[in-house]
């Protein structure tokens, strides 16, 4: 979804930290909002919000369980939505 409503969509990460199966990354997310994201319409700016993964991996190597957080309320003012308080 958010790879299909931006262009140049990058996610970098900024720390990682590792402990035997499991990692947890601060990542930071962007993209030129060209398609729709969340419902909202393109807006043909270039976006970005801060996010956070906790990755845990099996004994094979292959991802078993992720956890995500990302600043949605950065990236949806950024989307022009107006968030009441």
């Amino acid at each position: 979804m958010v790879r299909g409503a931006l262009d140049d969509y990058r996610c970098e990460i900024l720390d990682l930290v590792t402990d035997d199966l499991r990692a947890f990354a601060r990542m930071r997310f962007s993209g030129v909002h060209t398609g729709e994201l969340l419902g909202y319409a393109p807006r043909g700016k270039r976006i970005e919000w801060m996010g956070a993964a906790l990755f845990t991996a099996a004994k094979d190597g292959r991802i078993a369980d992720l956890w995500v957080l990302g600043d949605i309320q950065a990236l949806m003012s950024q989307l022009g939505v107006n968030a009441e308080t």
